[in-house]
């Protein structure tokens, strides 16, 4: 989530919105009232053709239909993600706290991948759940650091682990365990 939401005072004129938006290149901007509840957005485009400069944002507005909370899981933000360009944080009294966008998403999702950081990634296709913890206790034995652990496709298992010395001994050992 980025804590600086890009936002306006419901009673702020259509041009210094406008103006706003240009100025940060924003393609949303949020409009709030004087307690920073949410009330809505608009888009620049909305505020490029409004009929005055002069016009308060609060006429123009839209209100939101979708919001997230600094609460909601990950999951709900990648659903609503493919739905919009950047949503709205609020906490429990709407007030807006943050935005989340697609890239803020795609960051949240590579820390949690642990993308970027050092190691290797070790791939298996269990054909039983009980071989993933099987997997578990073999790395556990070898004192490797699990950095994450992910699921690929076609029931792919992927551990992220730091600390191999030898990955072909390990890899003997992982299918020694899985036999």
């Amino acid at each position: 989530m980025d804590p600086s939401a890009p936002a306006v005072v419901e009673s702020t004129p259509v041009g210094e919105a406008l103006k706003r938006a240009e100025e940060k290149g924003l393609a949303v901007i949020f409009v709030v009232d004087e307690t920073q509840r949410l009330k809505g957005f608009l888009t620049r485009k909305a505020l490029s053709s409004a009929p005055s400069p002069d016009l308060p944002v609060e006429k123009l507005l839209v209100p939101p239909q979708d919001v997230l909370t600094p609460e909601d899981p990950l999951e709900r933000a990648v659903a609503l993600l493919t739905h919009y360009l950047v949503l709205p944080v609020v906490d429990g009294e709407r007030r807006l706290v943050g935005t989340l966008s697609k890239d803020g998403l795609l960051r949240a999702l590579s820390y949690l991948a642990a993308l970027g950081e050092s190691g290797i990634r070790i791939r298996l296709r269990p054909h039983r759940k009980e071989e993933i913890f099987q997997a578990l206790k073999v790395l556990a034995e070898e004192n490797l650091t699990l950095v994450a652990v992910l699921r690929g496709q076609e029931g792919e298992v992927i551990f992220h682990v730091q600390g191999v010395q030898d990955p072909g001994k390990l890899g003997e050992k992982l299918a020694a365990a899985l036999k």
